[in-house]
């Protein structure tokens, strides 16, 4: 090997070394900066020097110096409940999703236009425009900007305008229905509405509820995000939670003030719900108690993320948003592998991982083996 291909080989090397802790540092940062400022907002007690001590030790014995306990104070604030074993979720963006989950897979799988190629034959909200890096797409196929407007001119029902890449926390997405060539959001026409998102989107036909979900807030899509692990011989169900979005809110996102409440084995939800704020509910703001609620259809909810996932078998562990429909079927809203919200389970249901945990952090934060360097 010459010289050059020898100093090739080492500047490589440092850059990649020098992108990984970039990145590592930056997803920490941006996690610490949202957690500091929630415990800041609902003045969440410290922990116990004794409590530090136990979640410093526990990490410690799986081979990581856990740098804080902010994570921990968090949830025993809302919840009460102290475990050593939650999972910081700077840790999970920096450390745990980009060694189970393919970072240079992100950017293309993961525009939701692409869910309705990759899930095909799974149930979806119908798509009515769909725009793909500037092109518009009806039924699959490229047309003119005129015929999608008229597209969306045409329909009388109400629709779900979002972005399909970089969203999320339910940003930019907006109900609205045309009338007279104007639309209910902010009485823009289609054209004004298509050119404030730009490119990149998606308009959706709304999913008409199941009547027990839609009694806990009638103006939201109420989803159940769940999360699974796909291993070499099964996929296993992490966590899963029922958002409830907040009175006159088309999202049921938590982060907007929306609702999460634990979902049991059996499909039934748990008595107790959270809010953001530190809130804790038993029953909704439209006064339905949570506790024996059973959630329509559950059991295919689960059969159904079971069969989605080997379908993307780049991404291990996965978050899926699944409505459900007024037959109480099963509806594919997105999924998630970024971002994945870890503490919307951990409040509603406790540590993250259950049995898997040593499993996934011994994998995590021993092995040498990063994704990072597919950056």
């Amino acid at each position: 090997m010459n010289l050059y291909s020898s100093l090739k080989r080492v500047l490589i090397k440092h850059v990649l070394s020098f992108r990984k802790r970039f990145w590592e540092f930056n997803l920490k940062m941006n996690a610490r900066k949202y957690v500091k400022e929630v415990l800041r907002q609902n003045k969440a007690p410290k922990l116990s020097s004794s409590e530090i001590a136990k979640v410093k030790a526990y990490y410690k014995s799986k081979g990581y110096k856990l740098e804080n306990t902010y994570w921990h104070q968090y949830y025993k604030g809302l919840t009460n409940e102290f475990h050593v074993n939650y999972i910081p979720e700077d840790m999970f963006n920096a450390l745990i999703a980009p060694r189970f989950n393919q970072m240079r897979q992100w950017p293309a799988l993961l525009d939701k236009n692409l869910s309705y190629i990759l899930f095909k034959g799974f149930p979806q909200p119908k798509a009515i425009v769909q725009n793909i890096n500037g092109f518009y797409f009806v039924d699959g196929k490229i047309v003119d900007q005129s015929v999608a407007i008229d597209t969306c001119n045409s329909i009388n029902t109400a629709l779900i305008i979002k972005p399909t890449i970089d969203s999320g926390d339910g940003i930019m997405v907006n109900k609205f229905t045309v009338e007279n060539d104007k639309t209910t959001f902010e009485n823009l026409t289609v054209s004004e509405l298509f050119k404030k998102y730009k490119k990149d989107f998606i308009v959706q036909e709304t999913v008409a509820q199941s009547a027990v979900l839609k009694s806990l807030n009638p103006t939201s899509l109420n989803t159940i995000r769940v999360m699974t692990y796909l291993k070499d011989d099964n996929v296993y169900v992490l966590s899963s939670v029922l958002r409830i979005g907040q009175p006159h809110s088309a999202t049921d996102n938590f982060s907007g003030g929306g609702i999460i409440c634990g979902i049991k084995s059996n499909g039934n939800l748990k008595s107790r719900a959270y809010t953001r704020a530190g809130a804790i509910l038993n029953k909704s703001h439209t006064k339905v108690v949570f506790e024996g609620i059973a959630i329509p259809n559950y059991e295919s909810v689960l059969n159904m993320v079971k069969r989605m996932h080997p379908i993307i078998p780049y991404f291990k562990i996965v978050s899926w948003d699944i409505g459900i429909d007024s037959n109480n079927e099963p509806v594919f809203i997105e999924y998630n592998t970024y971002y994945q919200d870890v503490d919307l389970h951990q409040i509603a249901n406790g540590p993250l991982f259950g049995e898997f945990t040593d499993d996934i952090l011994d994998l995590s934060l021993r092995s040498t083996d990063s994704a990072y360097n597919d950056l």
